[in-house]
């Protein structure tokens, strides 16, 4: 007989949870230093300097970096340690073939299975992301966004699709940041954004879609131009910058 695990055997196993630990703290620090290339691509980590500016222990500084390489954020670099990677052209065109696959499907569902909440709330937040792109904001907008498409994904009803492009949503942003700054991007976004909502309020599955993959689409185009032209933050023998 297989034996079955009950919550009521050895008391509850429910794990007490009020704020982030010290390791996801300092990794939500140093994630948001490379996004906002605080620590550009090839910066060397030094595990010293970081106690320093952080303000925390060597353990908490390695538990972090570990869990940033799994986030493809870092590498280690033979006989050099963590270093800042640099993302390519390859790298892009990758991820936004992949991205505009889950953003059409979760377009597709939204249309579908949103609730009215969801699109009230997807056109207030089209309409903050469209002020702070006018008041060329990069970090604010960047954050807006993200918020609009966490609503979508929530909206489409498919968890599996949100996991997926969770798991992707850091190097996502680092290319988001790039692509805003680019000159002519920011209207051509918020028409793709406007796009985006006008067939989510439609309940148009079909153009709600086509509306998303658009957009990356646009993203993409804007990105690998100058990823294309950027030279390599490091390599295996190059040279790396530091944090100092």
């Amino acid at each position: 007989m297989v034996g079955r695990i009950s919550a009521h055997d050895n008391g509850s196993l429910l794990v007490e949870r009020e704020q982030l630990t010290l390791r996801e703290r300092t990794a939500g620090m140093l994630r948001k230093a490379i996004i906002s290339h605080r620590f550009p691509p090839g910066t060397h980590l030094k595990e010293r300097e970081l106690c320093e500016l952080l303000g925390v222990s060597r353990t908490s500084i390695r538990e972090a970096l570990r869990h940033l390489e799994s986030e493809h954020l870092i590498k280690m670099v033979p006989h050099r340690g963590p270093v800042v990677v640099s993302l390519t052209a390859q790298d892009a065109h990758d991820l936004y073939q992949v991205r505009a696959s889950l953003e059409g499907l979760a377009g597709e569902l939204f249309a579908k299975n949103a609730t009215a909440e969801h699109i009230a709330e997807l056109q207030k937040t089209a309409e903050v992301m469209a002020i702070s792109a006018r008041n060329d904001d990069p970090e604010e907008t960047l954050n807006i966004i993200n918020k609009f498409f966490n609503i979508l994904f929530e909206g489409s009803g498919n968890q599996v699709c949100t996991q997926f492009v969770h798991s992707l949503n850091t190097r996502i942003s680092m290319f988001r940041r790039m692509t805003l700054v680019s000159e002519g991007r920011s209207k051509a976004m918020m028409d793709e954004i406007e796009e985006i909502v006008s067939a989510a309020t439609a309940k148009d599955g079909a153009r709600l879609k086509e509306a998303c993959i658009a957009h990356v689409e646009g993203a993409r185009a804007a990105l690998i131009p100058q990823l294309t032209n950027s030279q390599p933050g490091v390599s295996g023998t190059g040279k790396t910058n530091s944090i100092t």
